[in-house]
Order: C-alpha cells, then structure tokens, then sequence
C-alpha cells in the first residue's frame, strides 16, 4: 500500500530560499543595463515631425481665432476640442485625450511598426475617428520617419474633446499641415462617424447636416452606403484600389467608430496595441475593419484605452508641460543579466530540493 507523506518545510530552508530570492532580484535590479532601442533615431524624428506639427495647428487656431481652452488644454496643443457640440458622438475622458498629444505616441508607432516588420515602401492602412487627432498625427509621423505609404480613412464623428470643432476638423488640420511641407499625405476618404458610421443619436438634431456640410466641403470622397456593414466593406474597396496592388501589410485603428472598431461584444475585448492574431473572429457583417483585416492574417494595431497604452511603454499620463523628446521609456530597452536569474532560481530551487531530499532519507 503506497505511503503518502506530507511535507512540513522547515522554517530555516523557506527563510534561506527567500533570502537568495531577495538577493538575486536586487542583483538583477542593479545591473539592468538601459540602452536606446535600436530604431532609436527614428523614434526621435518621428516625435520631432508630431511636435512641429502640433505647433502649426496650435499657431493656425490662434490665425483663425478659434481660442484654445488652457483649462482644457493646458499645454496648448490645439488638439483639444469642446466638450460636446454638433460633432460630439460619445463620451470622452479628458485625461486621455491630453496624453494622446504627446510625441511620445509617435515614437511608440515607430516601435508598433518595426515589431510588425514594416519597411520603406510598405503599404498600411489607417481608420480614424475624430476623437483622437493625436494618434493620427502620431502614426502619420511615424510613417513620414520609415517611407510607409498612409491610406486614411477620416471618420468626421468625434467624442467629447476630439477634433469636434466644426470649423477645424482633422480635416483642416491635414491641409494646414500640407501648406506647411510638415505632412504631404492626403485622405483616402471620409465618413460620417457616429453610431452605425451613419451620425446617428448624436447631441444636435442639426449634427447630421454639420457633419455633412464638413465631408461635401473637403472635397474627399464619402462613403455613405446606408448601412454599416456596406459601409465597412466600401472601405475594404477602398483601401484596396489606393493600394495599386500593393499588399496592405498592416491595419491602424485610431478611436472606436463603429466601421472600424466593429459594433459586437468581441470589439470590447480586442487588446490594446499590436495585435497578430486572436483566439476568435465575430461572424457578423458588423464586426468592423480590425476583425476583417485579421481574419485576412493582416496584424492590427489597436489605439483606443490611453491609458493602458501609456502604463506599458512607458509614456507620462497626462504630463504637464509636455516632456522633453527622447526622454521617456519608450524610447529604450532594458537589458537584464540572465546569468543573476538562471542562479537565484537554481540555488533558491536548490535548497528546497536539498529539504525534500533530506526529509526522504529521514522517512526511510
């Protein structure tokens, strides 16, 4: 009949293992060697081309005399619009729309791109909704950096503190931008935004008509099919044809609207950032472009919880002023001594194996 034996650890080998754990995590924490990381340079111009792109808008604002809230916008941004008017689709969180405005974000779409493997000449393609001009300045900063050809699609719709102002959407903000030689890239197209991408249940029984007024004046072209799910596949059409038969190698989803984003319960779950693949695809028409793309083994990235974003590359939440360029984690890699590690685990092991070892010989 098989014995079984319950293991009573000695107090003297926990405190020991525990000791050598101790000392092996404060060796591994004083010899972490940071470094750049080694698209450093590119991180840096990146960040460099989005600052001098906020400063034009910022500057332009003031030439239109459309005043910038300092209360709102402290760092004076000019990315910062009003709280709700007859853009406003949804709900927004101010703390995170002033952390978007950071460099910092375009620096963190170099890394997203060289872990995905993009290079010079590579095609991707962008939806945007209004809500976070930032990221889009971000991630066309980026693509200036590496030589990546930009596809943008251009939601009008914008939540709470977006680019909501009727009369200087992201819209405007791009063409001031080409004036200035800081980006040359134009849209592929816009939509309206909003729920179902059709401006519906926005605050202004006058929001549909702004919103349309906004797309008609940009002299881009509208996709307004009368349904989500043909609104979500004229943009597939769409990126396709700008492609020229290139391979779109990557899909950037900038905010929730509802053709990129998705409208099902999968979309809430999707994980921040670079996305390879998940574990399942929704089935509905409605699924939107970041399931679409990956259904089609293209990776996504995914910009929406700024705060998750900021916390794990390192990136100052809500920072006022804004910090220095090249200064924060994102811009470097830790290198740890695996040597300290692979030890404290084996001695630490080590010692309780001794303990087992010692209680077996006693049993006998």
């Amino acid at each position: 009949m098989r014995r079984w034996v319950k293991y009573k650890v000695s107090l003297k080998y926990l405190v020991v293992a525990l000791l050598i754990a101790t000392i092996g995590l404060f060796l591994t924490k004083i010899t972490i060697v940071k470094k750049p990381t080694d698209y450093y340079q590119l991180q840096y111009r990146a960040a460099q081309i989005m600052s001098q792109a906020i400063e034009a808008i910022s500057k332009e604002r003031k030439v239109r005399q459309i005043p910038i809230n300092k209360q709102l916008d402290p760092n004076g941004t000019g990315l910062i619009g009003e709280e709700y008017n007859e853009l406003t689709t949804t709900l927004g969180n101010l703390d995170a729309k002033r952390t978007s405005t950071n460099p910092d974000f375009a620096a963190l779409m170099v890394k997203y791109f060289q872990q995905a493997g993009l290079k010079s000449g590579d095609v991707i393609a962008i939806g945007s909704s209004g809500s976070f001009p930032a990221l889009l300045l971000a991630t066309l900063s980026a693509s200036k950096v590496m030589g990546i050809i930009p596809l943008t699609i251009y939601a009008i719709g914008a939540s709470e503190y977006g680019a909501n102002i009727p009369d200087f959407t992201f819209i405007d903000m791009l063409k001031v931008l080409n004036e200035r030689n800081i980006l040359d890239y134009k849209l592929a197209a816009v939509s309206m935004g909003g729920n179902q991408d059709q401006a519906k249940g926005l605050f202004f029984p006058e929001s549909k008509k702004t919103i349309m007024d906004i797309a008609k004046r940009s002299g881009v072209y509208l996709i307004d099919t009368g349904e989500l799910a043909t609104n979500i596949q004229k943009r597939l059409d769409i990126y396709r044809k700008e492609a020229g038969g290139k391979q779109i190698k990557l899909f950037v989803n900038i905010g929730g609207a509802s053709a990129n984003f998705g409208d099902t319960n999968q979309s809430l779950n999707l994980p921040n950032g670079l996305v390879f693949q998940v574990s399942e695809t929704p089935a509905s028409t409605a699924r939107g472009l970041v399931f679409e793309f990956l259904e089609l083994k293209i990776p996504i990235i995914h910009l929406l919880n700024i705060r998750d974003l900021s916390i794990k590359n390192g990136i100052p939440i809500d920072p006022i002023p804004l910090p220095g360029i090249g200064q924060s984690e994102v811009f470097f890699k830790y290198n740890y001594q695996k040597w300290i590690i692979i030890l404290t685990i084996l001695s630490a092991a080590g010692v309780l194996i001794k303990f087992k070892n010692k209680n077996n010989y006693e049993l006998k």
